[in-house]
């Protein structure tokens, strides 16, 4: 009650809700999350920033290959350990293999409870699934739904949910974990968006799925609500944060809508010119290397392992020295592409743009750099989720540990679904376990609330806001060196500075100013890693180290907080299942 009448006398109105285990977010990871807690008997509440199914990276991502990695619906030659090698293959060294054996093992049966859940994944001939090979795939084993597969699993879930008696809040924002006085985490502080009002949720075990940090990045493939703020709240609390330097991003079009351009789009060879009308990729590829060859490769997202690097490096050069267009995009032309073979490679696409009223032989098409995903986050410590915060459980997102410099497509729809189902159930056990209620150790979050409304007329958090994605945007997605990063950096610590002499807020914009302190902590977390990592690898392209350093940097590395600063730990993982080695702190 102390922290509840602390809130109240700085002007919050509070209200407080009491659960056995409490979700925070609203996605796929998420939504999997309260129905498997629920299946296990507990009494759930879910926190979502959006509405269920209308945020979020598992809702709006769309591509002609959105799909989900489970071996045993195709090649009686695939299987999870298949799978499992692929995965280890793709990042070994930078992943937990265990969580990748589960990963692996479990991926099959989530997809089976999904078809029971009415699922439609897309069939051939109306028998068999159509089966996708993924990038880093050595069989077709991904299942999709007509390329909005993400829709399709938390519509199924949300319905699971429902009947399961699962009770829904939004939109409310997580303001904060609370904790007891051994640290243990016992339940969250939010704000309903709408009203400013706080809750207060008591529970023994906390679900966090709340997304990545698309909201750092001026172009992003989702919804600009996910800012960071499970990993800048996990990070200030002390949680063990691994391999932030690695983030994925490549193609995707940009207006009228969004929508990321895999291989698909690719192969159809696409005429791509900057703003003046000059057919700019010939320029930036080396000796031996054809347009036609760097197309054909194409992944996404953006990896420097093979020749469709020069892609993405060239459209963000164009846009860069200002040869793109007002929006920070190129043009692509399918003028030439045959209509039929069109229909027969990117069906998806072909629909979805006459929808919106484009014909993509007709229409120049803007497309730019677009963050996708984060393959760092907080650390999972077992099978069931579980982070180094006691009664804190991740998942989606916002998690790390099973992906690295480079993972195979449909891993992570799969990842949601298997350490979703297997968080529920583990939070689900630990609360009966704990149910007596412990009171909050709250004088840090009364602190913190208090600076938020200290008078500031320095602090303006849209400008600020604006600010930080423009150099996020700029410096850290395709090409990356030491002054760039530093640059934004510096932007980052300007506005730390201004922050902590007062928010300037009042109850009714104190959201404002909190998302704007996690926006500058993730972002900051995320351009010290980058800044560290002295070498090029996968996704992560340093322009003034270009060669992959495996002699000093072939392992994962964790981030906590250490006072005002950072404790970084060298975390070798294993090439095969088996425990962690911890070395040379640093």
């Amino acid at each position: 009650m102390e922290l509840i009448k602390s809130l109240e006398a700085l002007g919050f109105g509070v209200d407080i809700a009491n659960a056995d285990v409490v979700v925070v977010g609203g996605g796929g990871a998420a939504s999997r999350a309260a129905v498997s807690a629920a299946q296990a008997g507990a009494k759930v509440l879910v926190l979502a920033k959006a509405p269920v199914g209308k945020g979020g990276s598992t809702v709006h991502g769309a591509s002609e290959i959105m799909s989900m990695g489970a071996s045993g619906y195709g090649s009686r030659d695939d299987s999870p350990d298949v799978h499992y090698r692929d995965t280890m293959q793709a990042a070994s060294g930078f992943i937990d293999p265990e969580l990748v054996r589960v990963l692996a093992e479990d991926a099959p049966e989530r997809i089976r409870d999904l078809i029971n859940w009415g699922v439609p994944f897309d069939r051939v001939g109306g028998e068999d699934y159509k089966l996708i090979q993924s990038d880093f795939g050595s069989f077709a084993r991904a299942l999709g739904v007509a390329g909005k597969t993400g829709k399709a699993f938390v519509n199924a879930l949300a319905e699971q949910a429902a009947l399961l008696g699962v009770e829904t809040r939004a939109p409310v924002a997580l303001v904060d974990l609370l904790r007891d006085q051994a640290g243990t985490v016992v339940g969250v502080l939010g704000m309903d968006i709408d009203t400013h009002r706080l809750l207060v949720v008591h529970a023994p075990a906390v679900v966090l799925g709340t997304g990545g940090a698309h909201g750092l990045f001026t172009q992003q493939v989702s919804t600009a609500e996910m800012i960071g703020d499970g990993q800048a709240i996990c990070f200030r609390h002390g949680a063990e944060l691994v391999n932030m330097e690695f983030h994925q991003f490549g193609p995707a079009m940009v207006h009228p809508y969004v929508q990321l351009f895999s291989k698909s789009c690719f192969v159809l060879h696409p005429k791509m010119t900057n703003r003046l009308g000059h057919e700019f990729l010939p320029g930036y590829l080396p000796a031996g290397v054809s347009a036609e060859e760097a197309m054909d490769e194409k992944v996404f997202p953006f990896t420097i392992s093979n020749p469709s690097r020069y892609i993405d490096i060239a459209i963000a050069s164009e846009i860069s020295q200002g040869r793109g267009s007002e929006r920070g995009a190129v043009y692509f032309d399918f003028a030439h592409v045959d209509p039929e073979r069109m229909a027969r490679t990117i069906p998806n696409t072909m629909r979805w743009m006459a929808a919106k009223g484009l014909d993509p032989r007709r229409d120049k098409l803007e497309v730019g750099i677009a963050f996708q995903c984060l393959n760092g986050g907080v650390r999972m410590t077992s099978a069931d989720a579980s982070s180094t915060l006691p009664g804190l459980f991740v998942i989606g997102e916002l998690a790390g540990g099973v992906r690295g410099p480079d993972r195979p497509g449909g891993n992570s729809l799969a990842e949601g679904q298997v350490f979703g189902h297997r968080a529920g159930n583990g939070a689900a056990r630990y609360a009966r376990e704990r149910m007596t209620s412990r009171p909050v150790d709250g004088d840090v979050l009364v602190g913190r609330m208090e600076n938020v409304l200290r008078p500031n007329v320095d602090l303006a958090p849209a400008p600020r806001a604006s600010q930080l994605r423009e150099v996020m945007q700029t410096h850290c997605l395709v090409e990356k060196n030491e002054a760039g990063m530093t640059m934004a950096l510096q932007t980052v610590q300007q506005i730390n500075q201004l922050l902590a002499q007062g928010g300037g807020a009042t109850a009714a914009t104190a959201l404002d100013v909190l998302s704007l302190e996690n926006m500058a902590t993730t972002a900051g977390v995320i351009l010290q890693a980058c800044l560290r990592r002295k070498e090029s690898r996968s996704s992560h392209y340093r322009v003034d180290y270009p060669e992959r350093d495996d002699a000093r940097y072939s392992h994962a590395v964790v981030m906590q907080r250490n006072g005002d600063g950072i404790r970084y730990t060298d975390l070798v993982y294993p090439p095969s299942d088996a425990s962690a080695v911890k070395a040379a702190q640093s």
